[in-house]
């Protein structure tokens, strides 16, 4: 058998992404939804902070705010099949929009939940992971494709430190 590194990849983002899922329905239906958000939103936290661990060790050695933590948010979304997103920068506030994201399919097709509390906390895992635990980020998650908007909208600033 001879993949390409691009068949490899799409087996990749299929598998993690059903991955998740599966993990969570199994979980769901074990110990209820509740604790499996619970569980799930403990997960995402702990893979993001652990992925920009890693992209700092090997991709991104002296990462700055914000172009490094939009790196490192272009890997995870191309490792997660994010796509169609729109990136705009406004007086160092980063507004991102997906139109595309097969974590978000795979959840609208359960009919189980939305993504949207996840994705601050993996947003926040990121930059954590990328520039260390004592970075903070304010992460708000504004719209919601589960919840009939257009788009998933995340905003995120950087937090100063006191």
């Amino acid at each position: 058998m001879n993949l390409s590194s691009d068949q490899l990849l799409e087996i990749a983002q299929y598998s993690i992404v059903r991955l998740d899922g599966a993990w969570f329905l199994a979980l769901a239906q074990k110990l209820g939804k509740e604790t499996a958000w619970e569980m799930d939103i403990e997960a995402w936290k702990q893979f993001s902070y652990v992925f920009g661990k890693k992209i700092r060790q090997e991709v991104i050695l002296d990462p700055v705010w914000p172009d490094s933590f939009l790196d490192a948010l272009d890997i995870l979304s191309k490792v997660l099949k994010i796509e169609g997103r729109k990136i705009s920068i406004k007086d160092e506030i980063i507004t991102v929009q997906t139109a595309d994201c097969e974590v978000q399919k795979a959840i609208a097709k359960a009919g189980i939940a939305d993504c949207g509390i996840a994705t601050v906390h993996t947003y926040q895992g990121l930059v954590r992971g990328l520039f260390g635990k004592e970075m903070n980020v304010l992460v708000r998650h504004k719209k919601n494709l589960n919840q009939g908007d257009d788009c998933c909208e995340v905003v995120v600033s950087k937090q100063t430190q006191e």
